[in-house]
């Protein structure tokens, strides 16, 4: 299999049109993707997309052939054998070490269902505060620059702050069952409105460190301004 280096970073790209593709004939698995790579290592890729398992398969050149194989499903590990012997074995380095490769089998649904397991698929630390950085930029330049909006018109840029998605109402519903449960437990206006400000704190910060997405604000400051008045009422009427 080629590999190519990039000179910036040094980082070795697997090139993915060498995994080939064809029906599995292993019972429960629908389609495989394989490949040999530089060193003499079978790699192979069964997977189920319906029943969401995938099995991943080596034979070890450096062991003369030896294979292993593990089994995910529902995101989970659940076997791990060496295939030879039948007996369990921890397969972590051996998938670990060729992380990269199966991470470019180049189908994003199967490697959604490998779930990061063995690293495979994963994203590094660098790109998860990049991305991080990217919404926030995006987010303070569409709501925060007057002057520019971030490209967008005024009127745009007003729009956008009002854009209200299903996962918006699906927060603000769970939001208000929350903070109705605290005060019906415990019937005190004090720790519902503590309860509904740190919830829409939080639900802000999951929208743009979780969730990768421009926060809708009117939710987060309804959430902090109802907080706030059941806390003083709670405060100096109960």
């Amino acid at each position: 299999m080629k590999r190519k280096t990039t000179a910036k970073s040094g980082v070795v790209d697997a090139v993915e049109h060498h995994w080939k593709r064809r029906p599995s004939e292993i019972r429960g698995y629908t389609r495989t993707l394989y490949m040999t790579d530089d060193n003499g290592d079978y790699l192979r890729v069964d997977y189920n997309t319906k029943e969401k398992r995938v099995r991943l398969y080596i034979e070890d050149a450096s062991e003369g052939g030896i294979p292993y194989y593990a089994v995910i499903a529902g995101g989970r590990i659940t076997a791990e054998k060496n295939a030879q012997t039948g007996r369990p074995v921890s397969l972590s380095n051996k998938f670990g070490q060729r992380a990269e490769l199966f991470g470019a089998i180049g189908n994003r649904e199967v490697l959604k269902l490998i779930n990061e397991n063995y690293g495979i698929g994963a994203k590094g630390d660098a790109q998860r505060s990049a991305e991080r950085r990217m919404v926030l930029e995006r987010t303070r330049k569409r709501y925060f620059r007057p002057e520019d909006y971030g490209g967008v018109s005024r009127k745009e840029a007003i729009k956008l702050f009002f854009r209200l998605q299903l996962i918006d109402v699906i927060d603000m519903l769970i939001g208000a069952m929350i903070v109705s449960g605290v005060y019906l437990y415990f019937y005190d206006f004090y720790a519902s409105g503590i309860i509904s400000a740190c919830f829409g704190i939080c639900i802000g910060g999951a929208d743009i460190f979780l969730r990768r997405r421009d926060p809708f604000f009117p939710k987060i400051i309804a959430f902090i301004i109802a907080g706030g008045w059941l806390y003083f009422y709670g405060y100096y009427y109960r």
